[in-house]
């Protein structure tokens, strides 16, 4: 972005806010504006981000993601327009870009065919692993960087969304094949590679362990799964994370690397 923030209306130099900067500019801005003195309570920094954000990343209108996502908030939306303006301008004046400037923006240089062409030029391949987590915004910054799909893979497993108060939308990896004038090709991972008897039996020290009873645990350089002993001498196993996911699907366009 710095490279080409000249062309897209961004000073080279411009600083990047975390997300509580962002929200502590954004509550400035609420209370020059005089919206935190208001009779009725308006929506806390917090409250407030969030919505912008959510306007920004699913590509809705402000009244939709308000009657969607924050229906108690609905009575301020005439104060929350004027609020994200005040906020944007705040930010342009002091060449800050909060997070989702970095997506929006992209997407600005994607939407240029010359950059979206020179970016392109410099990926043979691109693969985006959890993609039924991304949002609108992601999509169609990846689209516009490999329109015809070659090169182009998406990992996913459509059962595991859970970023949708983020913004993400299963639909991107759901409606991925259709998307390209040649149909992606999609390969179902439907064989359990992780949780197999022999893992289980190494990662449980060599005991057979039911779906319910996993554990994780160290293996020693004979690959014989040992913990940590206990204060009395004795070793125990400690509850892991080890998950099966079967299911997990990947999707690839265009043609083979």
């Amino acid at each position: 972005m710095r490279e080409y923030a000249e062309l897209i209306g961004l000073a080279p130099a411009f600083t990047i806010n975390d997300r509580e900067d962002s929200a502590d500019l954004m509550n400035l801005v609420r209370h020059e504006l005089g919206l935190s003195a208001k009779e009725r309570r308006f929506p806390a920094k917090g409250t407030c981000f969030a919505i912008y954000s959510r306007v920004v990343n699913t590509g809705a209108s402000l009244g939709q993601v308000l009657e969607s996502a924050f229906p108690w908030c609905r009575e301020w939306e005439a104060d929350l327009r004027m609020l994200f303006a005040a906020y944007v301008d705040a930010k342009q004046k002091q060449s800050v870009l909060d997070y989702d400037d970095l997506l929006l923006y992209w997407s600005h240089m994607a939407a240029e065919p010359a950059i979206a062409a020179d970016l392109s030029a410099r990926f043979d391949h691109m693969l985006v692993d959890e993609y039924q987590d991304t949002n609108r915004l992601q999509a169609s910054i990846l689209l516009a960087l490999k329109p015809d799909g070659r090169g182009l893979t998406v990992v996913g497993d459509d059962a595991q969304s859970i970023y949708s108060f983020r913004g993400a939308t299963v639909h991107n990896i759901l409606d991925f094949p259709a998307q390209f004038d040649l149909p992606a090709t999609r390969i179902t991972l439907e064989r359990n590679y992780r949780s197999t008897q022999p893992i289980l039996a190494a990662s449980n020290g060599g005991h057979r362990a039911g779906p319910r009873a996993l554990y994780k645990e160290p293996l020693d350089r004979q690959g014989v799964g040992t913990a940590p002993p206990s204060r009395d001498g004795r070793r125990r196993g400690r509850p892991g994370a080890l998950r099966r996911r079967a299911g997990a699907r990947s999707t690839r366009a265009g043609h083979e690397a």
